[in-house]
């Protein structure tokens, strides 16, 4: 006889298993990459990634963003360096 905590374990992997294999729940398009003019639809901003470097230049960012039908983006940009605010 199965145990009531091992029913609700079994139902609980079950659904995420569900809902992972679905892909749509949290989807994510491949990294699309900014160019002058290019229309965007943020709804929301999660994350913008960045390299860390010591010197002053232009550097690749990374923008992860809700569109306004749900879906995860994700848009990479040329931005300076934090080092160009401190002097470097």
């Amino acid at each position: 006889m199965i145990s009531k905590h091992a029913k609700n374990l079994a139902n609980i992997l079950i659904t995420s298993l569900a809902l992972l294999l679905s892909g749509n729940a949290l989807a994510e398009s491949p990294a699309t990459t900014y160019k002058y003019g290019l229309k965007l639809d943020v709804a929301k901003v999660l994350s913008i990634s960045k390299p860390k470097t010591h010197t002053c230049k232009p550097v690749d960012h990374l923008m992860k963003y809700i569109d306004s039908a749900g879906n995860i983006q994700t848009l990479k940009f040329k931005a300076l360096s934090d080092a160009c605010s401190k002097g470097h």
